[in-house]
């Protein structure tokens, strides 16, 4: 049985930022290939969410393509996984969530 899947409203906003900027800077096709590449992870998640613990409880999927991890934590006892960040790897580690 896998897990649901839970995005904080801070998690959309840093994907449609990512997908805002790979359009302006690049192009549209660039922007698909990172949401595509963001809900391959995702089911990838959902399937095996036992990955590297970044911080605590924090565990972190890094995106194939793009330098983006993904910041997330797992209930076990509700089956539930939040995607709690969508970090650019380039940035600032202070700024890590």
């Amino acid at each position: 049985m896998g897990f649901d899947l839970q995005i904080t409203p801070t998690a959309r906003r840093q994907v449609k930022e990512a997908v805002v900027f790979y359009k302006q800077k690049a192009s549209a096709k660039i922007a698909k290939n990172f949401l595509k590449d963001y809900e391959k992870a995702l089911q990838i998640i959902k399937l095996n969410p036992y990955f590297q613990i970044y911080y605590k409880n924090f565990r972190g999927l890094p995106l194939k393509k793009f330098p983006f991890v993904l910041i997330f934590s797992v209930d076990e006892k509700a089956r539930l996984i939040t995607i709690n960040a969508v970090f650019h790897s380039s940035q600032n580690p202070e700024k890590y969530p």
